[in-house]
């Protein structure tokens, strides 16, 4: 089997923290030293070590805008379903006069055209705003 570098490379992260096996330990150690070149650099970087956690400073202020934002986008989420269901549902909608019942798309199919567009608009902004309440 050929070894190559990427494969090499694949496998350091497991070779520093000493979770491999001592077969993968023995490959990764035959290869360094078949490669000079390589090993320096694999040397330069193990010399650098990252630290645990990158600490994230956080202030009471961020954590109270974050919660205001996200109950701001909630709140929407909830109008625009609600709007969009509405929307959906008045272009089948009916109402009864004089002894008669109307449909509202058929005595009127531009109205219920501009209800159903109306929806549509309201369940897009409603996906969205869902999207984002998700990324949160």
């Amino acid at each position: 089997m050929n070894i190559t570098k990427d494969i090499i490379n694949d496998l350091l992260p497991l070779y520093f923290s000493e979770e491999c096996s001592p077969d993968t330990k023995k490959l990764v150690d035959e290869y360094l030293k078949a490669n000079p070149a390589f090993a320096e650099q694999v040397k330069h970087f193990s010399q650098h070590t990252l630290p645990d956690a990158i600490p994230y400073p956080l202030t009471k202020e961020d954590e109270m805008n974050t919660l205001i934002k996200t109950k701001r986008l909630i709140q929407r989420r909830t109008y625009l379903m609600a709007f969009a269901i509405f929307c959906s549902l008045v272009p089948f909608s009916v109402w009864h006069t004089g002894g008669k019942t109307y449909w509202l798309f058929i005595e009127s199919p531009t109205s219920a055209l501009i209800y159903a567009m109306l929806g549509i608009l309201f369940w897009a902004g409603y996906f969205i705003t869902k999207r984002k309440t998700r990324r949160l």
